[in-house]
């Protein structure tokens, strides 16, 4: 018998364990938005952080090399789920009535 996690009951108390409410998750749109602003704005910041150590400005090489990885790998995060859904969405269109 699968027994549940101890202190997780219903789907709210999982949106809250996660961060994100039951409200906020069930609108996919606004969801989706978020998570593209969020890889954006990983993205800014460690070209930010380039430009500063190429010009002189900035001397944390690793802080800079550190967002620099962080945004790829947000990115990369985001290209997955993108081609994730892609395929669901061909799945369901494919599918026969």
């Amino acid at each position: 018998m699968i027994q549940r996690v101890q202190g997780v009951s219903n789907a709210a108390d999982i949106g809250q364990l996660t961060g994100a409410g039951v409200a906020s998750a069930s609108n996919f749109g606004e969801l989706l938005e978020s998570a593209v602003k969020s890889v954006d704005a990983a993205q800014t910041g460690a070209d930010a952080q380039l430009e500063g150590l190429a010009s002189g400005r900035s001397v944390d090489l690793h802080g800079t090399m550190i967002a620099l990885e962080e945004a790829n790998i947000a990115l990369r995060a985001m290209t997955s789920v993108r081609d994730k859904l892609v395929d669901a969405y061909q799945a369901l269109w494919n599918m026969p009535i």
